[in-house]
C-alpha cells in the first residue's frame, strides 16, 4: 500500500511540475529554475534510480543530448578563465539533468498529455494578449521603434526570440490536436492557432516567422497527397496573413523595411554600429577566426567571451561594447569551446533526432527539429536558459509522449515502483 500512495503521488507531483515549467515561461526565470529542480528531484529520487541510468546510456537520444553538457563541461580543461567556465556549465546542466529525469519508467496518460498541451497553449496565448495590451499602450512609438532593430515588449524579460519560438510551438501542437479531436474543441485549436499566426506578424521577429513559413510549406507537402485541399487552405491562409500583416501591422512592413536596409551594408561589407545583421555578421567572422586559430581544441568555454572581444577590438573599427556578440551560429560555438572535433560532435547530436522512426506525429517531431537546426545556423539559443530548456524539454516531452518504444515502459500505477516487484 505504501509504494502505491509513492507511486500515485509521484504521477501526479509528476504532472504537475511539468504544467508548472511550461506556465512559469512565460513568468520567471527563477520560476523555472525552481519548478525544473522539483521536476528532476521527483523523476530521480526514487529506488529505481539504478535502473533509469541504465535506460539513459542505453538510450542513444537521451545520451546524445547529455554531450551539449559534457562538451563545454570536459572543454574546462583547457580554458583559463574557470569562473566563466563555471557559468557556462551550470546553464547547460539541463542538457544532462533533463534527459536523465526522462529516462525513468514514468509514463503519464493519454489525457494528461493532452492536458498539459492545452494548458500550454492558454499560456501562450495569454502571454499573447499580454504583450498586445502593452503594445497598444503605445503603439506609434512602438511602430516606429522597429525601423531601429526593436519589438513588441514580451513576457517576462523581452526575449522576443525564445517568446517567438514558444510561439510557433503553440500553433503546431494545436494544429496536431486539431486532427485529433472533433467538434467545438476542434474549432477552438483551430482559432487559436491562426491567432498565435496572427501574432508573430505583429511581433515580426524572424526566427519565429522563419519557423511558422518553414513548417507551414512543409505541412502543404506533407498533405498534398491524401488532403490537397487542406494543404491549398494552409498555402492560402498564409498568403492572407502575410498581405494582412503588410497592410494593416506596421511593425510587420517595418520590420521588413529595417532588415532590408540592415542587409544593404552586410552586402556593402559595411559595418554599422547597432545593426542587427551587422553585428551578427561580425560575429560569424569572429568565429571563424577562434576555430582557424585553435582547430583542435577551441579555447574552451570559459574563454570563448574573452578571445572573441579581443577579436573584436583587434578587427572591428568603432565597435561599442554592447554591440559585441558570441558567435550567432551554434557550429561555431562549439567549435570555439572543443575545436573541430566538438563542430562534429555537436552536428551527430542534432540530428540524431531525425533518425527515430519509431515515433507517433514523426512529421511534427521531424519539422521541430528541422526548425530549430535552421534556427541554430543564425542564433546562439543553446547558450542560455530558455533556449537551453525549450530545445530539450519539447523535444524530450514529443519523445516521452509520442514514442513506440515507451509504450513497453512499465507504466508506474497500481504499486509498481521502477525496477522492484509489486507488493500485495
Amino acid at each position: 500500500m505504501r509504494i502505491l500512495v509513492q507511486n500515485e503521488w509521484r504521477i501526479k507531483a509528476i504532472f504537475i511540475t511539468i504544467v508548472c515549467m511550461t506556465g512559469s515561461l512565460f513568468i520567471s526565470r527563477i520560476l523555472l529554475s525552481v519548478s525544473l529542480m522539483f521536476f528532476i528531484a521527483i523523476a530521480v529520487i526514487h529506488t529505481g534510480f539504478p535502473g533509469q541510468v541504465r535506460k539513459f546510456l542505453q538510450t542513444p537520444l537521451l545520451a546524445g543530448l547529455s554531450l551539449l553538457f559534457f562538451i563545454p563541461f570536459v572543454s574546462g580543461l583547457w580554458c583559463t578563465d574557470t569562473s566563466e567556465w563555471l557559468d557556462v556549465v551550470i546553464r547547460k546542466l539541463p542538457f544532462l539533468l533533463l534527459p536523465l529525469a526522462f529516462a525513468g519508467d514514468w509514463q503519464l496518460k493519454e489525457k494528461d498529455w493532452r492536458l498539459i498541451s492545452y494548458c500550454f497553449i492558454v499560456f501562450t496565448l495569454l502571454a499573447c494578449c499580454q504583450s498586445l495590451v502593452m503594445y497598444l499602450r503605445e503603439a506609434g512609438s512602438i511602430n516606429e521603434s522597429y525601423l531601429r532593430a526593436k519589438t513588441i515588449p514580451v513576457p517576462p524579460d523581452g526575449d522576443h526570440v525564445r517568446f517567438s519560438w514558444l510561439v510557433w510551438i503553440a500553433i503546431m501542437i494545436s494544429v496536431l490536436l486539431s486532427e485529433t479531436v472533433a467538434g467545438p474543441k476542434r474549432w477552438w485549436l483551430i482559432a487559436a492557432a491562426i491567432f498565435l499566426a496572427a501574432y508573430l506578424h505583429i511581433l515580426s521577429a524572424r526566427t519565429g516567422l522563419a519557423m511558422l513559413y518553414l513548417s507551414a510549406a512543409c505541412y502543404a507537402l506533407f498533405k498534398a497527397k491524401r488532403r490537397p485541399r487542406q494543404s491549398v487552405i494552409v498555402i492560402l491562409s498564409l498568403i492572407v496573413i502575410l498581405v494582412t500583416g503588410w497592410f494593416c501591422f506596421p511593425t510587420f512592413s517595418n520590420r521588413i523595411r529595417y532588415t532590408l536596409y540592415d542587409l544593404s551594408f552586410v552586402k556593402k561589407n559595411e559595418y554599422r554600429s547597432g545593426t542587427s545583421d551587422g553585428n551578427r555578421v561580425a560575429s560569424f567572422r569572429a568565429g571563424q577566426a577562434l576555430i582557424e586559430q585553435h582547430p583542435l581544441l577551441g579555447v574552451g568555454a570559459g574563454d570563448v567571451w574573452n578571445e572573441v572581444s579581443d577579436w573584436y577590438d583587434k578587427n572591428v573599427i568603432g565597435l561599442k561594447e554592447s554591440d559585441k556578440l558570441y558567435p550567432s551560429n551554434e557550429w561555431l560555438m562549439y567549435g570555439c569551446m572543443a575545436g573541430l572535433p566538438g563542430v562534429l560532435l555537436f552536428t551527430g547530436i542534432i540530428f540524431l533526432p531525425l533518425y527515430i522512426k519509431k515515433i507517433k506525429h514523426r512529421f511534427f517531431r521531424t519539422v521541430f527539429h528541422v526548425t530549430a537546426i535552421a534556427g541554430f545556423l543564425v542564433e546562439t539559443s543553446l547558450e542560455m536558459q530558455y533556449g537551453i530548456f525549450i530545445y530539450t524539454f519539447f523535444g524530450l516531452w514529443w519523445w516521452k509522449w509520442h514514442c513506440f518504444e515507451n509504450d513497453k515502459m512499465p507504466v508506474i500505477q497500481p504499486g509498481i515502483e521502477a525496477g522492484m516487484p509489486e507488493r500485495r
